[in-house]
């Protein structure tokens, strides 16, 4: 990318470590922070502008119409938006300038859609997907195990995939019946786990986990090489035993699991602040998504308690 070390080039870099070092801001959100206020700049530098001072609210808004020409969805529009604007806010106090010309920018606005979740009866099918037989191997019997407790483990606690690959030994509770999972920004949360997840996580770890194993090492959820589970493995896996559960495949990833577990709760009665916590969702707007699928219940109780409600 051009700019060499000019004004904007260097306080990207600084704005960029202030996100790392003192926002704790996780790994992927600062990839997509960097590719975004990278294309802004290289619009800028085209421009031939190289300082923030001479930077226009018109140069903005011309990239973001460019950015809309070339068929970027909205919803990256919007995330380059907010982008943008932290980052001019960032430089105006590093700057001591109170010129922002980023203050007006607005995002587009979204359809906010709601989250795919599946039935308790699809959840179960898909739960007691992974089943081993007689004719399988060892390292075979063993993939079922871990397979079968990663699911269980997805959809018990709601934790995120990045969460569960990441799981430690030391951060199973499993007497007590909790796991402490380390989220986005590193914060770390406590999460309740039933019983049935229990104990198909100890079944797992005792039978399923050892044949696995080629070297010692800390994380709960290993590959058939030994090593840390990836994303993109749990992605595979899921998909495998949706298919295998009879749902459609294209509907079922991880992430479905994690919804599956907020709408479940709220549908079952839990308090939308205890799902929040337990989702670990900075802002309790996030977590409203999910009482759309409280109306049943909801209507369940006007038709018992309103006299005239037929």
């Amino acid at each position: 990318m051009g700019g060499g070390s000019c004004e904007l080039r260097l306080l990207l870099e600084a704005y960029l470590d202030y996100l790392r070092l003192e926002c704790g801001l996780a790994e992927n959100s600062l990839i997509a922070y960097r590719r975004d206020l990278e294309l802004l700049l290289e619009s800028l530098f085209k421009r031939g502008i190289y300082e923030h001072a001479n930077v226009r609210a018109d140069d903005l808004t011309d990239f973001l119409a460019t950015q809309r020409h070339e068929g970027i969805s909205a919803r990256s529009i919007a995330r380059r938006v907010s982008a943008i604007r932290m980052f001019f806010r960032f430089a105006g106090v590093e700057l001591k300038r109170e010129a922002d010309p980023a203050i007006h920018l607005q995002p587009p606005k979204l359809s906010q859609p709601l989250p795919d979740y599946l039935t308790d009866e699809q959840v179960e099918k898909l739960l007691n997907a992974p089943t081993a037989t007689a004719q399988m191997s060892a390292v075979q019997s063993a993939l079922i195990l871990r397979d079968r407790a990663i699911l269980h483990t997805l959809y018990a606690t709601g934790a995120r995939v990045s969460e569960v690959c990441g799981l430690t030994l030391n951060r199973l509770h499993l007497d007590s019946g909790y796991l402490s999972v380390r989220g986005k920004g590193n914060k770390e949360r406590i999460v309740p786990i039933g019983k049935l997840a229990v104990e198909n996580v100890r079944i797992y770890l005792e039978r399923g986990r050892p044949p696995l194993l080629k070297r010692p090492v800390d994380f709960v959820y290993v590959s058939k090489s030994g090593r840390k589970l990836s994303r993109t493995r749990v992605w595979d896996v899921v998909k495998i035993y949706a298919g295998q559960a009879g749902l459609r495949v294209s509907d079922v990833h991880p992430h479905t699991l994690r919804h599956c577990f907020a709408t479940h709760m709220l549908e079952n009665g839990a308090d939308i602040r205890s799902v929040q916590e337990m989702l670990g969702h900075v802002s309790i707007s996030t977590t409203q998504i999910y009482t759309h699928v409280d109306q049943k219940r909801l209507r369940s109780v006007m038709q018992r308690f309103h006299p005239r409600a037929g």
